[in-house]
């Protein structure tokens, strides 16, 4: 006795079971989400990025890798940000569109400060793409940082502080 199923339930039946996976793409096409950890290579260095904070216009990553100095109490890190939609910027009487930024920044315990010290615009999301401009020696410090801020989120991090 062999067992045998019509063409057309077979047909039905793998239609019915691709659908969620046909959805779930489709989604991620129209809505991509932004991962946990993520990894980037920039010639011979790789980063491994840690998903730090999420917004509905950015998502912003740390590197895994972070310096501390325990005598002056500042951290130093690298930051990546996505994007949600690409970005437009004036600097240098030019303007710039980019998808995702690389930062050094340094985050004073002392001060509770956030200092953007370079900055780095990329054309793709996950700093891939052109690189479309680079600003160095910025030291940028946006004060002390606010309640409810990701700068007080990377204060409150980065060093220690519960409040």
């Amino acid at each position: 006795m062999s067992l045998s199923i019509p063409k057309s339930l077979a047909i039905s039946f793998i239609g019915i079971l691709s659908i969620p996976p046909i959805a779930f793409a489709s989604f991620q096409y129209i809505y991509p989400s932004d991962p946990d950890l993520t990894y980037t290579k920039h010639g011979k260095l790789t980063v491994e990025w840690v998903k730090f904070s999420e917004s509905d216009n950015f998502t912003e990553y740390l590197a895994k890798d972070k310096t501390f100095d325990e005598d002056t109490l500042v951290a130093n890190i690298l930051v990546m940000r996505n994007y949600q939609k690409p970005q437009s910027s004036i600097y240098d009487h030019e303007q710039v569109r980019y998808s995702s930024m690389v930062s050094h920044q340094t985050v004073n315990c002392r001060s509770r400060t956030v200092a953007i010290q370079d900055l780095m615009l990329f054309s793709s999301k996950l700093s891939k793409g052109n690189l479309v401009k680079n600003l160095y020696e910025l030291d940028y410090d946006s004060g002390e940082a606010q309640p409810g801020t990701i700068a007080e989120k990377k204060v409150t991090t980065l060093c220690g502080f519960t409040s």
